[in-house]
């Protein structure tokens, strides 16, 4: 029969050891959150911004003029084409209806978004 010795401080040890992990946990899940939205945010801004004909502004934005009674006619185009993954140029854009343009090289259409001034 072996007879184990009782240690009444490794109750401590073990709370010491959650003491180091636990927060650990929340470092690398905050690194982990941080980075993700960093990477979103950072594409949220590229793309190409061009001053759109107004046709292709939405007759919804069209009807509300700003304040300043200036008309909103700048929009952002991605860097690329989602079709093709050819590069946008800012000239010579084929517009095809609202938010809306054609890639020049695959014919493909490319989503436009509204660019806050």
């Amino acid at each position: 029969m072996q007879f184990t010795s009782f240690d009444p401080f490794g109750f401590f040890q073990m709370f010491n050891l959650f003491m180091i992990i636990i927060p650990a946990v929340f470092i690398v899940v905050a690194i982990i959150i941080i980075v993700t939205v960093c990477r979103v945010g950072s594409q949220a801004v590229r793309g190409v911004v061009v001053n759109a004909p107004a046709f292709a502004i939405p007759e919804s934005y069209r009807a509300t003029p700003r304040p300043d009674g200036t008309e909103i006619r700048t929009v952002r185009l991605p860097e690329r084409c989602p079709t093709c993954g050819a590069a946008i140029a800012s000239e010579g854009i084929d517009w095809v209806g609202p938010l809306e343009a054609r890639c020049n090289y695959c014919g493909g259409t490319v989503k436009a978004q509204l660019e806050r001034v």
